[in-house]
């Protein structure tokens, strides 16, 4: 995908309808496109905040609490907006599971307090308010949530964000992450991980294929797994 047709896709899927020529050729005269290999990092200006739209592929963000060590942040998916901070306590990086193509744009470009910029601060702060929700709820899973709670509300958050992969509802679903990742991204170990796919699996709720196949049999059934639906009396 070049960049004039990630750029139109973003703009039909993101952008306001009523955005002003002006604010659109603005973004568009910051924005530049990038395809990423799987496994390639993003770099970007540490010292800018950037908005990242996920053209294709599946992406990764982590922040580095040492040289050596890093916290996944969150998965994103193609059609999905990624803000990145810049360089404070922690260095984020934005790294590709799959290979992915991505639109990366400077967020000062829609902070910027002129008219033309309005609309696109609204979609700045609506980006902001879904950060901070995912944020809130990542803090309550991993505060309080049993690990078999955790990955269950793993497995349905990826299995809704994937459904454009499924012709049908029940169709599998490719996972672009390792197991590592994921017990990385919910605090957990592998092992702990490997063991609750087992379970979860023994329980009718899902079917694996390999490490990366992953078909939700019974929603309903998860859900109460990961204490979101109450258990029936």
């Amino acid at each position: 995908m070049n960049f004039p047709d990630l750029f139109d896709r973003f703009a039909d899927r993101v952008l306001p309808a009523n955005l002003t020529d002006a604010a659109i050729l603005q973004l568009r005269h910051e924005a530049y496109a990038e395809d990423l290999p799987a496994g390639g990092r993003l770099h970007l200006d540490d010292d800018r905040s950037h908005f990242i739209f996920v053209g294709s592929g599946a992406t990764k963000l982590a922040a580095f609490v040492s040289t050596e060590r890093e916290q996944i942040v969150a998965f994103d998916f193609a059609g999905d907006i990624v803000h990145v901070p810049p360089r404070g306590r922690y260095n984020f990086a934005l790294t590709a599971l799959t290979p992915a193509e991505v639109l990366v744009m400077p967020a000062d470009s829609f902070l910027r307090t002129t008219p033309e910029s309005c609309a696109l601060l609204k979609v700045a702060t609506e980006e902001t308010a879904r950060a901070l929700s995912a944020s809130r709820e990542n803090a309550i899973t991993l505060g309080r949530r049993s690990a078999r709670e955790r990955l269950a509300c793993f497995l349905l958050d990826v299995w809704a964000r994937m459904a454009d992969q499924r012709k049908t509802g029940e169709e599998a679903i490719v996972l672009p992450m390792s197991r590592g990742e994921i017990a990385e991204s919910l605090g957990l170990t592998i092992e702990t991980v490997s063991r609750q796919f087992s379970e979860l699996r023994e329980l009718g709720l899902i079917e694996t294929c390999g490490r990366s196949l992953l078909r939700v049999v019974d929603p309903e059934g998860l859900s109460r797994c990961a204490g979101q639906v109450a258990a029936a009396a």
